[in-house]
Parts: structure tokens; C-alpha cells; sequence
């Protein structure tokens, strides 16, 4: 087993193709806001994200190797109950992205729990 079906608890959601927006740089980015609502959405109504302690999103084309990032995650020592987002990114001013850019994004269960509760 490998990637996210090395971890205790997944799923795999289908999105659709994104756009891509400019940005005042010239560069372009994907403008993917619907599809990450609706992957959520999914995640949220299948309930999965309430037996684990962390939920990780990742995209597609990433690579993530579950036993690593437990091992980072516990080096962190992060308080029990908390709502927790961790960057793995560092944040660029310019992009205006708030830290929230990647292709691996971890949430504890509680931060999730507040998203749910709050993203309408």
C-alpha cells in the first residue's frame, strides 16, 4: 500500500477539469475553489474524517507517504483537541494565499469539525 491507501481511513473523490485564472503578475494559477468545495462536501457527508485524528487532502499528482507524516506530526507534539491547520508552504506575499496552497493539506479533526460547522 502506498500514497493515501497506506492510511488508516480514505477515499477518492472525482472532480472535474478547473480553469485557470491570471493573477496581476502574469502568471496563471487553477481556479479550483468549486472543485475543493465539492470534494469536501463529499469528505464531509461520508463522516470518515470522525474516526481519524487528522484529515489529509491530497491532490492527485502529489506524493504522500502516510508513515512520514505521522512521524512528523508527532514530533510536533500538537496539544490534544485543538484546531489545527498545518502549512506546508511557505507564504508568498504576492499570491495572496494566506498559506492555504498545496498539494498536501493536513487538518486535525477538530479544525475539520469547525470548517463543517461554518463553511456555509
Amino acid at each position: 500500500k502506498a500514497s493515501i491507501f497506506a492510511c488508516d481511513e480514505y477515499d477518492v473523490f472525482h472532480s472535474w477539469k478547473s480553469a485557470k485564472a491570471g493573477w496581476d503578475t502574469g502568471e496563471a494559477t487553477l481556479s479550483n475553489t468549486d472543485v475543493f468545495i465539492n470534494v469536501w462536501d463529499n469528505m464531509l457527508n461520508t463522516g470518515k474524517f470522525m474516526k481519524a485524528d487528522w484529515t489529509v487532502k491530497v491532490d492527485a499528482d502529489a506524493v504522500l507517504i502516510p508513515d512520514r507524516l505521522k512521524a512528523h506530526i508527532a514530533g510536533l507534539r500538537p496539544p490534544m483537541g485543538m484546531p489545527i491547520y498545518l502549512k506546508n508552504n511557505d507564504m508568498d506575499p504576492g499570491m495572496g494565499n494566506n498559506g492555504f496552497l498545496g498539494a498536501i493539506e493536513v487538518f486535525s479533526k477538530q479544525a475539520v469539525q469547525i470548517y463543517r460547522d461554518n463553511k456555509e
